[in-house]
């Protein structure tokens, strides 16, 4: 039995994966601040939630100590946490706003791989790391500067990591393009969307599970990105 750990667990995408793990017998350890409705339905005795308050150094803290009475092993890690908002308009917003960005998307992850190292370190059978980020890393929107930008550094953080602990662990990343509108979307930002994406129709989140599966059951591939987009990353100006 796998023991997997993933991030932002609650909602949406990381919703699916707990299920989807749990429904293959692998024991998930999940980390949100907020577990939703739809989470705390889930009854298995598999699933573990650590809730934390921060994504910052009283999250980890919290998040480890609970993590070493759950586990020895761990064999993968889905740092799925995230936040989508626009730029704010108000200069005095600006620094808080980038600040909360900073922790979820790089912070975090960074000190949750590190402090990790020794539950998935082997050389004989490598614990695998990956990180959701987005196509916008390679080609920003400008409305979600500040956004775009901490997505990208958690890319440029995907390859130091599996520079800095090959061969015992692997990690890659998974960009996703635009697989579940939220359901504020409007059925003409959807065709809009639609427009500039090869593969016009939404994509759902099994497409990125299966990525993450192949990523996890392919021994020779680290320091990747994977984009699970339609095509939409070649195809929008």
């Amino acid at each position: 039995m796998r023991t997997i750990v993933i991030t932002g667990s609650s909602r949406r995408l990381g919703l699916f994966l707990v299920e989807k793990f749990l429904s293959m017998g692998d024991t998930v350890i999940a980390i949100t601040r907020s577990p939703s409705q739809n989470f705390q339905s889930i009854s298995s005795e598999h699933l573990q939630l650590i809730q934390i308050d921060s994504y910052d150094q009283f999250g980890i803290t919290k998040a480890m100590q609970e993590i070493e009475t759950l586990a020895e092993r761990v064999d993968l890690l889905i740092n799925n946490a995230s936040m989508y908002d626009v730029d704010p308009e108000n200069f005095e917003e600006l620094e808080n706003h980038y600040l909360s960005l900073f922790n979820v998307h790089m912070l975090f992850p960074t000190l949750l791989i590190t402090a990790l190292k020794e539950h998935m370190y082997s050389e004989s059978t490598p614990g695998v790391v990956v990180n959701i980020t987005d196509i916008y890393a390679d080609n920003p929107n400008p409305e979600y500067a500040l956004y775009c930008s901490t997505k990208s550094g958690l890319e440029s953080l995907t390859q130091s990591f599996a520079k800095k602990f090959s061969p015992g662990i692997r990690c890659n990343s998974i960009m996703p393009g635009p697989i579940q509108f939220l359901e504020q979307h409007t059925e003409h930002q959807k065709s809009e969307v639609y427009k500039e994406t090869l593969l016009p129709f939404e994509g759902g989140y099994m497409p990125v599970f299966q990525a993450v599966t192949f990523l996890l059951d392919n021994h020779y591939v680290t320091g990747t990105s994977i984009k699970v987009d339609g095509g939409r990353s070649i195809c929008r100006g």
